[in-house]
């Protein structure tokens, strides 16, 4: 699969493997419903399914039940968009549709748009070219791919999920202990461990590099010095927020670094929307504001052998549900074709494609069996609704 843009400014154009898509995995996507308005300020209205309304409902009240001790923790908020139109939507004490919640690594998925956008736009020519990076040029960390940055297939010597030493975890180092006040120089100091494109490795830091490249191109592009905080913030509202309708907000190091691995702030109905970008392969509208074939590529599984269950930017379902590496990072019931961006503490868009559905789930949890938990609760609901005919 390549993607590469033809000339700057014009389209951008997909080569697939000539493979039709179910072969791959991919459910095809659905195009708007005839009748169906596009969000502007708000959703429409929908009512659910018949044959789904009571197992949903059951659903909903069991996850806005539980507190925080129980498995799957707090649930905040809970929005279903199905065949485009708001069918459901819950929210915990103190919180509502106008509530801007943190993303945590949902801003991986978001900033992987961002670099569909900036390919869109001509800012990137080619995703297999070396991303710009704090290394010099002759260092072969500087020859990293945007793709293998964006499948997490850098190959750096980085640690995260399974690290239970705060003291050896890279992201709460890179977060809140040195790295606090810059992320990218506490990145520049990991070491190459595997062959890039070879090792599939979850890295908040290769997200926070991606976001630190896109600034890069931004601030070229408008004749600003770095950090240019504010072309970024310009760039993401009118490439991104500013289409889809959002009230989002992006958050910033102390040295002026998008933290694109981790904070976007939004409410649930505009992460709904996002989700709703990526359920109708990159239309708004009569706009295209993703590259042809970049939801494909973003829930195509990374080519790394150890992993299946992570595409680019975003989380996708094992096609085999007995086989799901790493284990633990997903669910083995439910339709195959979900895809979804998934944030600390229980944060997640799920799409699904043969549902035409967008779930969303806000809240505050822990880990291990509260990720089961929720990834079987988010399967659950999607099976409740029928599947689009044709």
């Amino acid at each position: 699969m390549t993607i590469k843009s033809v000339l700057p400014g014009l389209c951008v154009t997909l080569l697939l493997l000539a493979t039709p898509l179910m072969a791959q995995g991919l459910y095809p996507l659905s195009p708007q419903p005839d009748g169906v308005n596009w969000p502007d300020t708000d959703w429409d209205n929908g009512n659910m399914p018949a044959s789904a309304s009571n197992a949903v409902s059951t659903l909903v009240d069991d996850a806005m039940g539980r507190e925080l001790d129980d498995v799957m923790g707090e649930t905040r908020a809970i929005v279903i968009i199905h065949k485009g139109k708001l069918v459901l939507e819950h929210y915990r004490t103190g919180f509502g549709p106008d509530t801007r919640q943190l993303s945590w690594s949902m801003a991986k998925s978001f900033t992987s748009a961002l670099v569909g956008r900036a390919l869109e736009q001509g800012l990137i020519s080619d995703i297999d070219a070396p991303m710009p990076s704090p290394w010099v040029i002759d260092d072969p960390r500087a020859k990293i791919s945007w793709r293998q940055w964006l499948n997490m297939t850098d190959g750096l010597a980085y640690h995260e999920i399974g690290e239970p030493d705060f003291a050896k975890n890279d992201v709460v180092q890179m977060m809140f202990g040195k790295g606090r006040y810059d992320a990218i120089a506490y990145a520049r100091d990991l070491q190459q461990k595997h062959e890039p494109g070879t090792h599939w490795n979850y890295s908040t830091a290769g997200f926070h590099l991606i976001a630190r490249a896109v600034q890069g191109l931004v601030a070229q592009r408008d004749g600003v010095e770095l950090p240019a905080s504010a072309a970024m913030v310009d760039f993401v509202e009118d490439s991104l927020f500013a289409p889809l309708g959002m009230e989002a907000r992006i958050e910033f190091d102390p040295a002026g670094t998008f933290m694109g691995g981790s904070l976007v702030w939004a409410s649930a109905r505009d992460f709904a929307r996002f989700g709703y970008l990526y359920l109708r392969d990159g239309l708004w509208g009569e706009a295209r504001l993703l590259p042809q074939g970049w939801v494909d590529f973003s829930r195509s599984k990374t080519p790394a052998d150890n992993a299946n269950v992570y595409g680019a930017g975003w989380w996708i379902n094992a096609a085999d549900a007995s086989d799901i590496r790493p284990l633990g990072h997903g669910s083995a019931i439910g339709p195959r074709d979900s895809f979804s961006a998934q944030g600390h503490e229980g944060q997640v868009i799920w799409v699904v494609p043969s549902r035409d559905l967008v779930i969303v789930h806000l809240g505050l949890m822990g880990g291990g069996d509260d990720w089961m938990a929720l990834y079987d609760w988010c399967q659950k609901v999607a099976m409740a609704f029928p599947e689009v005919e044709g």
